[in-house]
């Protein structure tokens, strides 16, 4: 196992020797125990999607006990909810570390920079690409193959798998904010709202390889608003990239 050496000024490491005397724990198995947590490492046996957090400071306990006792003056006539904020109120001055998930249970896990990242090459290859192909000529188009309306349109992703449903959610929320809005279509009710009911992001990936380096080359050398258009050529290097289902030649 690696060593890790810190240094910390005294006052700060009677503090921490203190937390851990609280906490009924050595200052090292406090230390691995908030070094697994930052690495999101901890509490494998609770379910990945839950933030809620093993430990809370007092200050930020007060903070959250003041706010729900501000919500139960406001809900005073409401039963359940007054009776709930005021049990949150004692879970949370009392430290029921067991009980924290009543406030967090509706907060999603961060997504990483890369995930949104991803989401904005994958509107943007799919803008370009649905834009240069709706711009080609019918001999041009007809070059493309059978499949071209399938594959070089953006499908949403995938509700039953977890990752694509988060990235569904994000790019949803990106194009209600006023961006990428020419593909604002695939999320009415008639696209259920962006549900592709099959796995899309390995797909969108593999175009997304081929797309990436050839956009990058667009950028480099604008010549204005018709130099961001693909041609034939390019789109069938991006639509070989598709990975046909089975059944599709």
């Amino acid at each position: 196992m690696a060593q890790l050496n810190i240094r910390i000024d005294d006052e700060s490491r009677d503090l921490f020797d203190s937390l851990a005397r609280a906490r009924g724990q050595n200052t090292s198995d406090l230390l691995r125990d908030l070094i697994a947590q930052a690495l999101g490492r901890g509490d494998y046996d609770r379910p990945r999607n839950d933030t809620t957090p093993s430990s809370l400071s007092a200050m930020d306990r007060r903070r959250l006990a003041m706010h729900h006792e501000v919500l139960a003056i406001l809900k005073a006539d409401e039963d359940y909810e007054s009776g709930y904020h005021r049990q949150m109120i004692e879970v949370l001055d009392c430290g029921y570390t067991a009980e924290y998930y009543r406030t967090f249970q509706m907060i999603e896990p961060e997504m990483t920079q890369r995930e949104c990242a991803l989401v904005h090459d994958i509107l943007d290859m799919f803008r370009t690409v649905e834009a240069s192909v709706k711009a080609l000529v019918d001999n041009e188009r007809s070059a493309l193959g059978e499949h071209k309306d399938y594959a070089l349109k953006f499908r949403g992703f995938d509700f039953n798998d977890s990752r694509e449903s988060r990235l569904a959610s994000y790019a949803n929320f990106l194009i209600k904010d006023g961006r990428w809005t020419e593909l604002s279509d695939r999320f009415d009710d008639e696209h259920e709202h962006g549900n592709s009911h099959m796995p899309t992001l390995a797909s969108y990936q593999r175009m997304l390889s081929v797309w990436k380096p050839l956009w990058q080359d667009k950028v480099k050398s604008f010549g204005g608003p018709n130099s961001y258009r693909f041609t034939v050529e390019e789109l069938q290097q991006v639509l070989a990239a598709w990975p046909y289902p089975k059944g599709m030649t």
